[in-house]
């Protein structure tokens, strides 16, 4: 069936289910995609309910509850999920995503990464000392604080985490403080990057060891049915 053709069978579906709804509820029609992938909250899990991408034939992604569309995750994770999403989405093709995730954790490691796309932001949603749980963000907030810079409730800190001892929180440093030679690529690969790619590659069956020994499933057809 023709594109044209489903969208007008679809307009005239909504129309006929409109007229039995009541009072103001609508259903909408919001037009037609190409594909579409839906993760399910795993037991336990906090944050989004709803995880979905679709892709038109136009090639725009509407993305919902993933890390790339939330502030608190680096631009490297954010951008190698939305490449993996568009690469099986559009082209249908797991074992490229795959190896852009192989190929984005060899650059970190080698440190061939822009400093910039590392740094994470959260907001001080209060005064620092009224926090009872040091995360991250304010522990990078209370350091940029005692090196004399302005920080008030409201304010978004952008941070790194770096290499040495201690926990998360105490690694995490105001980004203007760090070199490309601070930071630590193993959070990196571990907290950000795997996750992000893992929430899409997951629902294909896709492991993070088939992932980190660059090998996956032979048989993902079904995935990709029309």
């Amino acid at each position: 069936m023709e594109k044209e053709e489903l969208i007008k069978k679809a307009e005239e579906f909504v129309g006929k289910v409109n007229k039995q709804l009541p009072g103001i509820i609508e259903l909408e029609f919001r037009g037609l995609y190409e594909g579409g992938i839906f993760v399910a909250r795993e037991k336990g899990e906090v944050g989004a309910k709803k995880r979905y991408a679709l892709i038109d034939y136009q090639g725009s992604l509407e993305i919902r509850g993933f890390e790339t569309v939330r502030r608190d995750w680096c631009t490297l994770a954010k951008e190698i999920q939305r490449k993996v999403l568009i690469t099986i989405l559009k082209e249908k093709n797991p074992a490229k995503a795959v190896e852009l995730v192989r190929e984005t954790i060899k650059r970190i490691k080698e440190r061939k990464v822009l400093l910039e796309d590392l740094i994470i932001y959260e907001q001080i949603t209060r005064p620092l000392s009224q926090y009872e749980q040091i995360g991250p963000h304010v522990k990078a907030a209370k350091k940029a604080l005692a090196r004399g810079r302005l920080i008030g409730e409201g304010m978004v800190i952008g941070f790194i985490i770096v290499k040495g001892s201690g926990s998360i929180s105490d690694r995490a440093e105001p980004a203007e403080d760090v070199k490309l030679e601070d930071y630590d690529p193993e959070y990196y690969i571990s907290h950000q990057i795997l996750p992000a790619a893992m929430r899409v590659l997951k629902a294909l069956g896709i492991s993070e060891e088939d992932v980190l020994k660059g090998k996956i499933q032979a048989d993902l057809k079904k995935f990709f049915s029309t």
